[in-house]
């Protein structure tokens, strides 16, 4: 009896002690809470429990991602959604991209230009020729500097100019817009493929509207923290070890 309520006094303190770690971490500032090291100490093994359980299975165990499938990785710091700062990265996780959730990201579809009608909500916009998605990729390629036709890509550029529309999400020097999740097209990371031409032309004919899951309700406010604050740490190591030491 008296060893049983010792189990049951100890096991009571570590949830009393578990509770108010949780309440510190939800009172934190998310822009400050990866340089804590206190917090961090607590956050990322469970962060990392909850990662392994609910996202590796699209983004990999260490957290590298499936460019077959337009899974981001998650160690670099080219972030398709704002720029990997932790408020960031958990309103991703809590409300998801283009999920059944009021407040997901679904700002940015990329068209089906080969299809008769590219995108359902974007009336206006008119599918484009097998010749035309080939300019367009030879445009691409040359904003990364691996063009080989100078005339394909010069046409190419009327076309993402003009009546493809592509600079109203990706921008006018198409460096993307990170509010929005439009891709920067000028640098070599790439969400789908790995920038071949193949694969350039598969997105621009087929377009793409992939899905990340929104937790909110399947997830505590403070298990969101913490796994926001793990995935933060998988792009800023440096930082994080640092923090918790």
């Amino acid at each position: 009896m008296v060893i049983g309520l010792g189990v049951l006094a100890v096991a009571l303190a570590l949830f009393v002690r578990s509770a108010q770690r949780e309440a510190r971490l939800l009172r934190a500032d998310p822009a400050t809470a990866g340089a804590d090291p206190q917090l961090m100490a607590f956050a990322r093994p469970a962060g990392a429990s909850i990662y392994r359980s609910r996202c590796a299975s699209c983004h990999g165990a260490a957290g590298k991602g499936d460019p077959s499938r337009g899974v981001p990785n998650l160690t670099d710091t080219d972030w398709l959604y704002g720029g990997g700062e932790v408020a960031e990265i958990e309103r991703v996780v809590e409300h998801g991209v283009r999920a059944r959730d009021p407040k997901t990201q679904a700002l940015a579809v990329m068209p089906a230009y080969a299809s008769p009608v590219p995108a359902k909500s974007e009336a206006g916009l008119q599918p484009l020729s097998p010749a035309d998605i080939r300019d367009m990729t030879e445009f691409l390629q040359y904003l990364g500097h691996h063009a080989e036709d100078p005339a394909a890509a010069a046409r190419g550029s009327v076309v993402y100019h003009g009546r493809g529309g592509c600079y109203d999400c990706h921008a006018q020097d198409a460096q993307g817009d990170a509010a929005i999740g439009a891709p920067n097209l000028t640098d070599d990371v790439w969400l789908y493929g790995g920038g071949s031409r193949p694969s350039v032309f598969n997105s621009i004919a087929y377009g793409h509207a992939g899905i990340c899951p929104a937790w909110a309700t399947r997830l505590r406010p403070a298990a969101i923290r913490q796994v926001a604050l793990y995935v933060y740490s998988l792009s800023h190591r440096r930082s994080s070890a640092h923090a918790s030491r």
